[in-house]
Formats: structure tokens, sequence, C-alpha cells
């Protein structure tokens, strides 16, 4: 239901709309010319005089024209902002891409590129694996003589492969020994568990198969730290845009997403319920993102995960939420059909 405004909130809305059209100062002309509106332009001049000492617009440089102000932008958001419907070019992306029979990790890897490409934002996606994830499966396939091939299945059904080199000739014997020891110490148990029990096992061990297990046990952290790490897509559109361009500020942002432990602990914070969480500019409480805006979604409560849009203040937010929603919305539906 449409809500109401005044004609000072109707000002306010058609100066932000108009400024995430095109990013430019607006004028008190265009704004008087526009059909909502029956007022003269000394009309919209004295109301934009009014929203500026509230607050709610600056004056960028001498243009006469104005944009609005983190807190414009909120206040816009809040009251004034009516989401479009998903389009159906949007749902069929996401339908045909993230698919229920795709592993965890390969979804989330899927769900961050569709967003990144269709948004041209920096797409966000916490990391695909939850402490205490469980293997499943261990195996060890001959290669060659002197190379083996490590496979690792864990509860979601992402698999691990990883060729193991070895310095010399491995005997079967010595192979089916190592094989039994990763089971014993992985298989049916929690992956970190598993490693320390398989560190434990090495010192018992010698020669050839003390080899192998530290070669195994390499790989294993590998993935292990890389499983725990968020998905960050879309760096580069970032860097290419005129905003980035002319505000050195913001080349401070490709070195927080380098390191983006705070920025995902703000998220995991802001994302506890279902809705979608708008956070603009300062309002993260992060100096690099004060020119940019933030949408993000949880799409699973346990774990908890989500997906996050990281751009410029201006983004598309009508159409974007409910890009957002629908993504979240189907990573639900095919983690629940897989569980």
């Amino acid at each position: 239901m449409a809500v109401a405004l005044s004609r000072t909130e109707l000002i306010l809305k058609l100066i932000v709309e108009q400024y995430l059209l095109d990013g430019q100062p607006v004028a008190s002309k265009l704004i008087a010319e526009h059909k909502q509106l029956d007022v003269s332009s000394a009309t919209v001049r004295n109301t934009m005089v009014q929203l500026e000492q509230q607050g709610l617009i600056r004056s960028p440089h001498t243009s006469a024209g104005r944009i609005p102000t983190t807190l414009g932008i909120r206040l816009f958001i809040d009251k004034m902002l009516q989401l479009a419907p998903l389009s159906d070019k949007w749902q069929h992306e996401i339908t045909s891409r993230l698919l229920p029979q795709l592993p965890v990790s390969l979804m989330c890897q899927q769900a961050g590129q569709l967003l990144a490409n269709l948004t041209g934002c920096v797409a966000i996606v916490s990391a695909p694996k939850a402490a205490g994830r469980e293997v499943r499966q261990v195996d060890l396939v001959r290669l060659a003589s002197d190379r083996l091939l490590l496979v690792v299945v864990d509860e979601d059904g992402d698999i691990l492969h990883r060729i193991i080199n070895c310095e010399q000739s491995v005997d079967s014997a010595t192979m089916s020994k190592v094989l039994c020891l990763l089971n014993a110490a992985l298989a049916g148990g929690q992956w970190q568990d598993g490693m320390v029990r398989l560190n434990t096992i090495l010192r018992n061990e010698t020669g050839l198969g003390q080899i192998l297990i530290e070669k195994v046990l390499g790989q294993l952290s590998l993935d292990e730290f890389v499983q725990h790490q968020p998905l960050i897509y879309g760096q580069h559109q970032l860097l290419l845009t005129p905003d980035y361009q002319q505000n050195s500020a913001l080349q401070q942002v490709v070195q927080m997403l380098e390191q983006p432990s705070g920025l995902i602990t703000l998220l995991q914070t802001v994302t506890r319920d279902a809705q979608p969480k708008l956070i603009l500019g300062k309002e993260s409480g992060f100096v690099e993102l004060s020119q940019l805006s933030l949408i993000a979604q949880s799409y699973q409560t346990q774990p908890h995960r989500f997906v996050a849009l990281l751009g410029p203040r201006r983004m598309d937010y009508a159409k974007l939420i409910p890009l957002l929603e629908g993504c979240a919305a189907q990573l639900n539906l095919n983690l629940n059909r897989q569980n």
C-alpha cells in the first residue's frame, strides 16, 4: 500500500530517485517540472533549503543542484521505496544456475558469480562450510608408481580431489596401510577432529608412510582453510566504476576485501533474521565504506549463511533487494532438499 507523502517528502523522494538514476546533482527546475508536483521552481528551491537544513540533502559543490545525504537515502528507503517484482529473466537465471543437485561449495560459488554478473556489484557469500563438518569417505587411488589421488567426501557431498606426488615409488602395502589409517582418523568424524587424530598417528609412523600422511595433512589443512573463507566476486567491477576512479577513499575498499574479517562479522551480525538488511555508508562503522552501500540477506539458519551485495550508494535498491531475496530463497530451498 502506498504511503501518503507530504510535499516535502515527495520532493525528497524525487531528488533521491533522480540521483539514484544518474548520480548527478538534482536541480530545482527539474523537480518542479515533474508531473507529480504542481508548484513553482521557487517553492521547490525553498523546500530544498529546508531539506538541506534537516541534513537530508546537500550541495556537493557550487552547482545549484543537490544530492541526498546518507540520512536522506535512509529516509527514502525506510518510507518511500517501492520494490519492483523480480523479473522473469533474473528468476530464470537463479533457478537455472542454482541447481539443487550441486554440492554446497559449488552452489555458493555459482551464487556469488551470478550476483556479481547480474548487478555489477561486489557479491559476498559466507563461507561454504561451517565449523564441525563431517567426513563421509576417504580414498587413495594410484595414478602412477609415485603419484596418488587423494579423495575426501564430506557430509554435503563435496569432493576434495588432490594429487599426492611422492619422491619415490609407493608400494601397495604402504598405500593400503596409509589408507586404513586415514579412514580410522577421518571417516565418520568431524574434519578438524580427524586432523588432530591424524597428527597423533603421524608421530608413530616412519619412512614413506609418515611422508604420505604429512602430505595428506597439508592438503586437508589447506582445504579446511579455503572452505572457511568467504567468497567474494566482482572486485574488478568496483575498480572500473567512475565513483572509484574519482574517489581515492574508495580504493581502500579493495584492501578491505582482501582482509574481510571485520566486514564478515558485520554481515553475520545484521543477518540474524530472515529480513533483508540495508547498510548505507557510514552506518557500517567502516570509513572505507562511507561512499558505499550493503544489501545483505540470510539464507540459512543452521549453519548461519548469508549473501550480500556491496556497491555505490546509488544502487537500484528497488530491483536489487528482490534479486538478493530471490537468490537467498533458492539457496534455502535447495539446501532443505538436500537435508
